[in-house]
């Protein structure tokens, strides 16, 4: 598991490298490897990527302190340039190698660099994990696929065009690239970077490729050398041959224009994005058309075109993505009723006309229709139903109308309802009457009388109503007014409006009136008027001026240039008796006009405004200190200055202030605003005494670098200097540096300063900084207590503030962190040092190396030294090692069993946790299960060889593997010989067993020959051979007619022959059938020429006889005698001899016989006087 704080050596920050005396003015940087003030997951881990000659960029965080110029420089390699920083925030720089950004790369800074950051460069490398999917995916899948690169910022052609997935076969060849490959980033996976998480990718699997096992890898995209990833574990594509089946809705039939739902069903996978369609289509499958409507799943709602007519058409559902298509089936389509308009007719207006109807559909139809007859009002609609066609029907017209389907307002037979199909129209015409109106001479003043006269082509319809229209002064009716109207009779009498303006454009024209009674007949339509001109004038309006005046002052009458005036006053329609005299405590509004020839001109208006005095000027009393410069002001513009409160003459200057007497002086202003002046505001100006220099005393010395108290002073309003001039407030003197300061005090008293006063602050040198260093633990490390050199030594866990302690600080080691602490020391003078700080670095482990963790091999196979990333700086544990090693262990795979390795990372002392890997050896498969030898006879039939296992057989005619394998052996039975072939067994995990040998051997017809002594003595033993060839066992019947059964190629049996005879076998039989008997074997026993006394016999017996290996052999012979013990083999051969001396007592001996093979021996017992005694031992 990954320690919780891999990757966080970031915090590492080696503080303080330098000790120097820290001023006010000196700058300062610190490098970090992240913003101090962000969360530590969001900083740079160290690690850099490289590919070919590409690199990363290492992001590292620069912050500067102090007062003075910020600014640096520092190389880039990677980019072969020189940047510049200037302020705090991330810089990025192109390292080419491993290396430590410190104080050593910044160039150009004059100040202090504190801290350092580590950058390893190490090459890129990508593990692809898997392919998560199911059991198996079709062609055109998305699919995810997971992976590693290990900690590190990529390169920036690579943070550009980011990853993307390729395909391979089974074996690892490259097949193709996935389509729309897309990173998945999440947590601390990001574009540019990992921090060794793993990553993931979307991507798509091509349509076209086939079925069948393959894997992926990951792989890079824009670098000049592409890392290609490993090969992931294998997963199946499976065929996809999607089909569409349309479903069956012959159930009924459809109108044209209406929704339907086309239901299907589909097999196998279509691609994203895949939708479906209805496509009507002709008998032959030639698409007519697609259908509006698709989806992605069953059904599809479609709308059939409205043009259809009735009848059967053919449809079938299909991809939009592919070129899947379902069978045609049939829907049946109604067709939509059709309306047609027509007919022509001129009618009076009022009156009805004649309008055709024609329908096709299913009857009977109905419909709702346009009559402005006034039965039908408000609406003025009607509906009929009817089943024949075509129907006439007979709308009321007011006005030439084309009748078409704006006039239909709902239409639908028996069977598809509603429908829009409405075509034609009917023209119809009316006959309109014209009114010509009369013309009038000369001019007319507004508010005149006139009389209009008028004609009219025909008579007028009863009850209508005449009226006269006044245009607007271009002649325009659209806004027209109507200023008379009339019965129906010429002429119209009408009043020109009063307050009409004047013009030369006007026109009056006669019309009908308008009806405004619900249901009556508007006639206004049904007319043509023809307009005359009218010209409306009136004199000039008289000339006038706006007037104002002061509040308060004196008015008097009004005036205007013009004749015959007439005055009148705001909201009162009739004239004064005379021209008015304004109020002088108000505004007012009047008007005027004039008469000429007894028309009233229009009106002029006089604005009558009261102007309100403005406000006394708004002052403020001065004060001035006895002895200085004083004058009375006010920022009131057009101000007049009194030296009494009323009467007298204004001036524009103020009067002088006198201020060498202490004490007050007054003085009055106004200000004048649209020429009214104001009333007067009162000034007063104090004359205040200078007051005395404030009291001090002088203070203590303090030590450099203490803090200071403010300096005091006896006074009021107190004002502080030094040799640079004024202070904010009373002065803290600053003991950067030691020596004596001076300042000075006054004191105010009411804004009048006082004389000066001094008083000096001695500050004395503060010892110089301790020397102490930086230390470095290891996460978990023993911490030591802190040490320094210098006197009365003071801890600190702050820069600023707290309180000093003689014992150093404790701290832990539990987690990654970089602390900081402070020392001073203290001279006689009780003067403490600055602080000098202490870094203490605990430092988080490397990561843990990336290794392979599961590994399985075979047993005995030969395998190398584990391996993990990176190559060096590990340190390994497992089987093997005693202890740690910094050498690879190679592992042994003699025995099978599961082996676990751990290896860590070492960065200088720290060690990461560590990394499994469990090597898994395979057992070697048992040896096949053989039957050894198999005999054939020549000639056999060719059988091809058998062995019994689990797994793989595999047969090899050389014990080594040398030479061509065989996945079967067929044995060669045309000459006899025996050959050796060896099988082994590969089981799942391509472990081969090792050898199983089996012997075939191809035996000849068997055969036997007899031999033997040939001649004996009387009463001697002899053993008759019966030498057998080809391969045993062999059966026969021997001479005396007994079944011999005989794994041995010589059989020997011993008799005691009396006399000579012929010996021969019968009936020789092997695996290879009926044998040949090659001879008769022939034994003569010599006659003797005399007859010796019979002996007592000898005795001979073995046990155990068969034998695995020692025999006891007891045996006894007559008389004093010599005897010997022969061990004789098959072949005859005596292999083991013992003498003895007979002493007519059983004696017995131990034979061993152990380590001869196995087979047939005979024990032969030989004395002088008694002859041979012989036994068969068998050993097995």
């Amino acid at each position: 598991m990954t320690n919780i704080f891999t990757n966080r050596y970031w915090l590492i920050v080696l503080l303080v490298l330098n000790c120097s005396v820290i001023t006010s003015a000196q700058t300062t940087l610190t490098l970090y490897y992240g913003d101090p003030n962000d969360s530590p997951d969001l900083a740079f881990d160290g690690n850099v990527f490289q590919a070919g000659n590409q690199f990363g960029d290492a992001p590292i965080f620069a912050k500067f302190g102090g007062t003075g110029t910020r600014s640096f420089q520092i190389d880039s390699p990677g980019e072969n340039k020189t940047i510049t920083v200037d302020k705090d925030g991330f810089f990025f720089i192109r390292p080419i190698e491993s290396t430590v950004i410190d104080e050593s790369k910044i160039k150009n800074f004059s100040g202090t660099v504190y801290g350092s950051v580590v950058i390893t460069v190490k090459p890129l490398s990508i593990t692809t994990i898997s392919a998560i999917v199911a059991t198996d995916v079709p062609p055109s899948s998305e699919i995810t696929v997971s992976y590693r690169t290990g900690a590190g910022t990529f390169p920036v052609d690579l943070a550009i065009n980011s990853f993307k997935v390729q395909l391979l076969s089974a074996s690892g060849a490259f097949v193709t690239d996935l389509l729309n490959s897309s990173d998945q980033y999440s947590g601390r996976e990001q574009k540019g970077s990992s921090y060794g998480g793993t990553r993931y990718i979307k991507a798509t699997l091509p349509s076209t490729i086939s079925p069948g096992s393959y894997r992926v890898r990951v792989i890079t995209q824009g670098l000049i050398t592409n890392i290609l990833g490993s090969a992931s574990s294998l997963f199946t594509v499976k065929a996809n041959n999607p089909t569409i089946t349309a479903g069956n809705i012959n159930t009924g039939k459809y109108c044209a224009g209406s929704t339907v739902v086309f239901p299907f069903s589909t097999t196998g996978t279509f691609p994203a994005g895949n939708v479906f369609k209805v496509q009507l289509v002709n008998p032959n499958g030639t698409t007519l058309q697609d259908l509006p409507g698709t989806s992605s799943t069953s059904p599809i709602s479609a709308t059939l075109p409205s043009t259809l007519t009735s009848g059967a058409y053919r449809f079938r559902i299909a991809s939009t993505a592919t070129n899947v298509e379902s069978q045609t089936d049939t829907i049946n389509v109604l067709a939509l009723a059709t309306m047609s308009l027509s007919g022509s007719s001129t009618i009076t207006a009022g009156t009805t006309a004649p309008v055709v109807v024609a329908l096709t559909g299913t009857p009977p139809w109905s419909f709702t229709y346009t009559d402005y007859n006034t039965a039908y009002s408000p609406n003025y609609i009607r509906t009929v139903t009817s089943s024949l066609s075509p129907i006439t029907i007979r709308p009321t017209f007011f006005s030439s109308t084309t009748y078409d389907k704006a006039f239909i307002l709902g239409f639908r037979d028996s069977n598809c309802g509603t429908s829009a199909i409405i075509n034609g129209a009917a023209q119809i015409t009316i006959n309109q009457l014209t009114i010509t109106t009369g013309t009038l001479s000369g001019t007319y003043c507004p508010g005149s009388v006139i009389n209009v006269p008028f004609t009219v082509s025909g008579p007028l319809p009863a009850g209508s109503v005449s009226q006269l229209q006044l245009s607007d002064r271009n002649g325009n009716f659209q806004n027209a007014q109507i200023i008379g109207v009339s019965a129906g009779t010429s002429p119209i009498g009408a009043t020109i409006p009063q307050m009409q303006e004047v013009g030369t454009g006007y026109k009056l024209r006669v019309t009908l009136q308008e009806s405004t009674i619900p249901g009556s007949i508007d006639y206004s339509n049904s007319v043509n008027s023809i307009p005359s001109p009218l010209i409306i004038s009136r004199p000039d309006a008289p000339k006038v001026l706006d007037i104002s005046f002061c509040s308060g002052s004196t008015t008097g009458p009004l005036s205007a240039t013009g004749v015959n005036l007439k005055w009148y006053i705001e909201g009162i329609g009739k004239p004064l008796a005379s021209a008015p005299t304004p109020p002088n405590n108000r505004s007012s509004l009047y008007y005027v006009s004039q008469t000429i020839n007894n028309c009233e001109s229009a009106l002029s208006a006089i604005n009558v405004t009261q102007k309100a005095l403005p406000s006394a000027p708004v002052v403020s009393s001065l004060s001035v200190c006895q002895g200085t410069q004083g004058q009375f002001s006010t920022s009131t513009p057009n101000a007049l200055w009194y030296t009494t409160a009323t009467g007298g003459l204004g001036s524009s200057q103020p009067p002088v202030i006198n201020s060498q007497i202490a004490g007050e002086q007054i003085a009055y202003v106004s200000q004048t605003v649209n020429g009214c002046e104001s009333p007067r505001a009162t000034v007063k100006a104090i004359i205040h005494p200078i007051p005395f220099a404030p009291t001090v005393q002088t203070p203590s010395p303090v030590c450099q670098f203490a803090v200071a108290t403010a300096l005091t002073a006896t006074g009021s309003n107190l004002t502080w200097y030094t040799q640079s001039g004024r202070l904010a407030g009373s002065p803290v003197p600053n003991t950067a540096l030691s020596g004596i300061l001076s300042y000075s005090v006054s004191q105010t008293v009411n804004n009048c300063e006082s004389p000066r006063a001094t008083i000096t602050q001695v500050v004395q040198p503060a010892p110089a900084l301790p020397v102490a260093g930086s230390v470095r633990y290891c996460v978990g490390d023993v911490p030591r207590s802190l040490t320094a050199s210098g006197s009365n030594l003071k801890w600190y866990s702050t820069q600023i503030g707290g309180t000093g302690s003689t014992v150093s600080p404790a701290f832990f080691t539990d987690i990654a962190n970089v602390l900081t602490f402070y020392v001073t020391q203290t001279d006689n003078n009780n003067c403490e040092s600055l602080r000098q700080p202490v870094s203490v670095s605990i430092v988080a482990p490397p990561s843990a190396p990336l290794v392979t963790s599961n590994q399985v091999v075979c047993q005995f196979a030969k395998v190398g030294a584990l391996t993990a990333s990176p190559g060096s700086g590990l340190l390994w544990q497992g089987p093997g090692i005693n202890g740690n090693s910094e050498i690879a262990p190679t592992p042994v795979t003699t025995q099978p069993g599961t082996f676990v390795y751990s290896v860590t990372q070492k960065a200088g002392s720290c060690t990461s946790t560590p990394s499994s890997i469990t090597l898994i050896v395979r057992k070697t498969p048992d040896a096949p299960k053989v039957i050894s030898p198999v005999t054939f006879c020549i000639g056999q039939g060719n059988t091809p060889l058998t062995a019994i296992a689990e797994g793989q057989l595999t047969w090899y005619t050389n014990a080594d593997h040398s030479g061509s394998p065989f996945v079967q052996v067929v044995a060669n039975t045309e000459r006899a010989g025996v050959s050796t072939y060896y099988v082994t067994q590969t089981d799942e995990y391509k472990c081969e067993s090792a050898n199983s040998s089996l012997e075939v051997r191809v035996a000849a017809k068997a055969s036997a020959r007899l031999t033997g002594d040939g001649d004996v003595n009387p009463g001697d033993s002899t053993a008759i051979r019966v030498r057998l060839t080809g391969d045993g066992p062999w059966t026969f019947n021997n001479w005396n007619g007994k079944l011999i059964n005989t794994s041995d190629s010589l059989y020997v049996e011993w008799i005691h022959p009396r006399t000579s005879g012929s010996y021969s076998i019968t009936n020789l039989r092997s695996a290879c059938g009926v044998g040949n008997i090659l001879n008769n074997y022939t034994l003569i026993v010599r006659t003797p020429l005399a007859v010796e006394p019979l002996e007592e016999p000898s005795r001979l017996n073995v046990y155990p006889n068969p034998t695995t290996g020692d025999i006891s052999v007891d045996w006894s012979a007559p008389t004093r005698q010599t005897v010997d013990l022969q061990l004789i083999n098959a072949e005859g051969k005596v292999i083991r001899q013992i003498t003895r001396q007979a002493t007519g007592q059983p004696q017995t001996e131990l034979l061993r016989i152990g380590n001869q093979p196995d087979g047939t021996y005979y024990l032969r017992l030989s004395t002088p006087k008694n002859g041979v005694v012989a036994q068969k031992i068998v050993k097995e």
